[in-house]
């Protein structure tokens, strides 16, 4: 991942949560529910990020565990948990390029190519080039592969394509085409392996091959400005389809320090043909029921004051649906008189009743 860029970070969530949780200073217990069955839900990535005083979010974390949540820890200025990413096969024998920002830190990631599972191998991964490539385990048919052009040298203005997953929960698991041009020959900071390209960039496009009009890969779709950040350092300007790929001559370099053959007798087609080879990623060996599970994202903000106990003055727990985005479920409360594992426990009473009803509450809820 390159300094200044950033691949799909759950912003909207933490954006979502933050406005949840603020004006939460109530003198009573006050809950918020967005839908009826919460009882769906199990996989939480809780969202662990900003100061924490007084120790919090490792308790909140515990409870949530007790509770029977499946609980995942998100570093918010780390990479995300569980990526999704896009692919492409370049052999048919089932090898595979994406982003190593997709698969960062695993040693196994699952691909969907024509909506069918494949279980992989990360073989090799180079974070400073944010590449990394794949082998299909076991047996499987011989797939469509993409073919990489001869030779490339970029043109200013230049028509590119890219065709990947964007936005899965948005959109669906079908790929997408979309256009733009050639905007700089180099990448941030005049990156010299990067080109930089106008054409849009969503969450899960990572990975993705950007293709020339033919149909042959002419880079490797990498990442887009970090707007938060441009944002702060401009004071009032987001940046637009400001984008980047890597070069095909530094994805070939890649290959060759992987000890990968690339394939030169694959037959440049065209985009219906394209799409029988481009993958949808995700970061280790996932289930198709584990991807259409529902997800929450969980945060949770709070003040304390120091009297006879530590306790707090007000604190807020919100639950955001991963796929809509929708606040489902807050609970906050403030001016609390006892100690701050008793307002946690009273909480998370109220928790567990509502996501695991008719369950024992290991809180001592009714």
């Amino acid at each position: 991942m390159r300094k200044g860029a950033h691949p799909s970070l759950p912003l909207l969530f933490l954006f979502v949560l933050a406005i949840a949780l603020t004006g939460c200073v109530s003198p009573k217990s006050v809950t918020t529910i967005g839908g009826d069955d919460l009882s769906r839900y199990r996989k939480v990535y809780f969202v662990a990020g900003g100061e924490d005083p007084r120790g919090v979010y490792p308790r909140v974390e515990s409870r949530l565990r007790q509770a029977g949540f499946n609980v995942t820890v998100v570093n918010p200025k780390g990479p995300p948990m569980n990526m999704q990413g896009t692919g492409f096969v370049i052999s048919s024998d089932g090898y595979a390029l994406t982003c190593a920002h997709v698969v960062t830190g695993v040693h196994e990631a699952t691909i969907w190519v024509e909506g069918v599972r494949y279980p992989c191998r990360v073989l090799n991964s180079d974070t400073n080039l944010d590449l990394a490539l794949l082998k299909v385990d076991g047996d499987h048919p011989p797939f469509h592969s993409l073919r990489l052009e001869s030779g490339k040298d970029y043109s200013l203005g230049e028509n590119v394509y890219t065709m990947g997953f964007p936005l899965v929960d948005v959109l669906g698991t079908s790929p997408r085409l979309n256009n733009g041009l050639i905007s700089a020959k180099v990448g941030l900071n005049d990156d010299t392996n990067f080109v930089q390209v106008s054409v849009p960039i969503q969450p899960g496009n990572s990975g993705g091959p950007l293709l020339n009009a033919d149909g042959q890969v002419i880079g490797v779709v990498s990442s887009t400005l970090n707007p938060m950040g441009i944002l702060l350092r401009t004071g009032n300007a987001l940046p637009q389809n400001v984008n980047f790929a890597i070069k095909l001559a530094s994805v070939r370099k890649f290959l060759e320090a992987s000890q990968v053959a690339i394939p030169t007798n694959v037959i440049a087609g065209n985009f219906d043909q394209a799409e029988s080879a481009v993958a949808l990623v995700r970061s280790g060996n996932v289930t198709d029921a584990e991807l259409k599970e529902p997800e929450l994202y969980c945060a949770c903000t709070y003040q304390s004051e120091h009297g006879f106990n530590w306790h707090f003055h007000v604190i807020g727990i919100g639950f955001v649906d991963g796929k809509t985005g929708k606040l489902i479920f807050r609970i906050a409360e403030g001016f609390g008189t006892v100690s701050e594992d008793k307002e946690l426990d009273h909480m998370f009473s109220v928790i567990s009743d509502k996501f695991f009803p008719g369950q024992p509450n290991p809180f001592g809820g009714g």
